[in-house]
């Protein structure tokens, strides 16, 4: 079959070269699989993914002997892809572990129902005897041939007619475990899970699409968690981004190649699918007989007729940038504002091409890109896989039209999966101000290219009012919208202004840097994360105020009066002392500019001035008198006079009564006379 992508494209006057084969079932038959045993014993379920197992390991515990039959655990499959499951030996491995018993005596019964058909098996007496210790039991299960349907299932089932301990020890017990890394218990089945087809490529100048169509009940979780999933043109897999759109019940994958060589020529495409690691490769191939022409009438990307899907299933890079100042003015704080949201990757690319198919009423759109009206953009400029600067102005102004203020935080939660309220700190109806600008990066095509919304908003905010400025802003979707992202704020404030008493709480604070200093003209505040789990909880709150014992310039110069009183006051008490020791202690004055630095709270900040200078003020009065007062003292006396042993100082000997003792005038020891 010959066809022309002009039929197919959103341009019917871009000329296209011709592709001739027919959309082939490439894939699959029943196929080889490992279904691991997922969530409690009483509503398990199952999961061809390693990446499902989790971190703790779910257990079924038996305590006592059983005499009659008990149930461990039961294990659900529902979205098996219907066809015919072939005659088989199926592997069920448990794993368990047997503590304060010599072993334990088990008599147990593994009953698979799939379908209508139930199957089963129990542990051979040779076998029966778990030891102390962990082991899997394993149990083979032959398999008739059976047919399911699409609203079939396989269901596991795990009993114990009799367990007995050997030698028990205090309590002798046996745990069932499964659902981690440590504990996978699995079957080892045979049964369908999808069906591959490869369409006819689509021929674009020299570019040619070559796409795939995944029909599964796990379309979403074969694109993210599967090992490997490739397209190969004539043996080598194509690289760069695919793009996802929905397909029917399933979900088309498509590459772009570029390696054609001109003319007609016959090549070959392999999909590719490993779902575990270590497993079998699912494959499908065919040949394609193509014409392309040397033409640059391409992007290097497909440009799908249908909506993009916004995720994978693994999610799209996001960086959230941006500035944020306090300052008074006429008596009032205010909060202004910049944040940045860099979207990458499939959702970069839905963006975009929502942009290009403003006020489409042709296209099947979904209701957010569906919310935007025509506006100022003409047909001409619609779906031209470019984004004119009528389309990127058209976008902005509705965002923030009448009802656009709503629009905004409709797009941004619907659209973007983003809480308003906890990215900006306010709904965006409560904001004074609210600008949104549009930042293509240099790139205008509707490709997989980074596109960046800038958000600028002010605030008048009470004065010390306790508020939020960011908290966890990721909505949680069945299938994520994005993978992790990073995080860089940082705030300021005028000389009069303060974020006071700025913290950050949740449990995700550990993947989030809060830094928060002060000098004399301003205050600085800075929120830094990388790589940061969309799961995180957190929140920066903080109390914005305009008090002068708060505020950065009356603060320092409370700071820098107090200590500099506190010191001349300590030199006018030792005036006649020795200050070695008090010059010694100023090293507490970087110490109390430290804490200044680092914006501790003001009475943490007046607690240490206020102790530095009781520090010096007890040097001052306990110091001992200088040798040279001493010495003038002791020459301006006609008594004897007689050197310290100890230090030296010449002391006036006030009696003539021996023995004597006197207090040195220096050091204070004890001198004394005996003739």
């Amino acid at each position: 079959m010959v066809f022309l992508l002009s039929m197919f494209s959103p341009f019917a006057d871009l000329y296209v070269g011709d592709a001739s084969a027919e959309d082939t079932l490439v894939c699959c038959d029943s196929v080889p699989v490992d279904l691991y045993l997922l969530g409690s014993a009483s509503a398990g379920s199952m999961s061809p993914f390693t990446q499902d197992l989790g971190d703790s390991t779910m257990s079924a515990t038996i305590a006592s002997a059983v005499t009659s039959e008990e149930t461990v655990g039961k294990w659900t499959l529902p979205n098996v892809w219907p066809g015919t499951i072939p005659a088989n030996t199926w592997k069920v491995s448990m794993s368990y572990e047997v503590s304060d018993a010599a072993g334990a005596q088990v008599n147990a019964t593994a009953t698979l129902k799939i379908g209508a058909q139930t199957f089963s098996a129990s542990t051979d007496p040779g076998s029966s005897f778990l030891a102390q210790g962990t082991g899997t039991l394993v149990f083979d299960i032959d398999i008739d041939a059976a047919s399911i349907s699409d609203n079939g299932l396989i269901e596991l089932t795990l009993t114990a007619r009799s367990i007995v301990f050997t030698l028990p020890t205090g309590e002798a017990k046996i745990e069932f475990q499964w659902g981690s890394e440590d504990s996978d218990s699995n079957i080892e089945a045979e049964i369908p899970l999808m069906d591959l087809t490869l369409l006819e490529p689509e021929v674009e100048g020299s570019d040619v699409y070559f796409s795939v169509v995944i029909d599964s009940n796990w379309g979403m979780d074969i694109l993210s968690k599967s090992d490997v999933l490739e397209m190969r043109i004539a043996g080598t897999a194509l690289t760069g981004d695919p793009i996802e759109t929905t397909q029917g019940e399933g979900v088309r994958v498509t590459w772009t190649w570029q390696g054609a060589k001109g003319g007609v020529e016959s090549v070959e495409a392999e999909i590719r699918v490993v779902l575990q690691t270590g497993s079998a490769a699912l494959t499908g191939s065919t040949s394609f007989e193509i014409e392309t022409f040397d033409s640059s009438g391409g992007t290097g990307t497909y440009y799908p007729p249908d909506e993009p899907l916004k995720t994978n299933g693994d999610g799209s890079p996001l960086q959230i940038t941006g500035t944020f100042s306090l300052a008074s003015s006429g008596g009032e704080l205010k909060i202004e504002r910049e944040t940045s949201i860099k979207v990458s990757g499939e959702m970069a690319f839905w963006m975009r091409w929502g942009m290009d198919h403003i006020g489409d009423e042709v296209t099947s759109l979904s209701p957010v890109l569906k919310s935007f009206d025509a506006g100022s953009v003409s047909d001409d400029d619609r779906v031209s896989r470019t984004l004119e600067s009528i389309e990127v102005t058209e976008f902005e102004r509705q965002m923030l039209s009448a009802t656009g203020s709503g629009l905004c935080a409709y797009y941004l939660s619907v659209g973007l999966g983003l809480d308003v309220e906890e990215l900006l700190g306010y709904q965006t109806k409560e904001f004074e101000t609210l600008s949104i600008n549009v930042d293509l990066n240099g790139e205008s095509d509707v490709v997989n290219h980074p596109i960046t919304l800038v958000i600028s908003t002010t605030k008048v905010v009470a004065d010390g009012e306790r508020i939020p400025l960011m908290g966890s802003f990721i909505i949680a979707q069945p299938s994520p919208l994005w993978s992790d992202y990073s995080l860089m704020l940082t705030g300021s404030t005028s000389g009069l202004t303060s974020f006071s008493g700025a913290a950050l709480s949740g449990d995700g604070t550990s993947s989030i840097i809060l830094s928060h200093s002060r000098l004399p003209w301003g205050e600085s505040l800075t929120i830094e994360g990388q790589g940061i789990d969309q799961d995180d909880q957190f929140r920066l709150m903080v109390s914005p105020t305009s008090s002068p014992v708060h505020s950065p310039i009356p603060l320092s110069l409370i700071v820098l009066f107090g200590l500099v009183i506190g010191f001349f006051t300590s030199l006018r008490l030792t005036k006649t002392r020795q200050r070695g020791i008090l010059y010694v202690e100023l090293v507490l004055v970087p110490l109390v500019a430290g804490i200044h630095f680092l914006a501790y709270p003001p009475l943490f900040v007046g607690a240490s001035v206020g102790t530095t200078i009781l520090i010096w003020w007890v040097t001052s009065v306990t110091s001992p008198r200088s040798r040279t007062e001493v010495l003038q003292e002791a020459m301006s006396v006609t008594t004897p006079v007689i050197p310290c042993p100890a230090c030296s100082t010449p002391n006036p000997v006030p009696s003539d009564e021996r023995p004597l003792r006197f207090a040195c005038l220096g050091c204070s020891r004890v001198i004394k006379i005996v003739a």
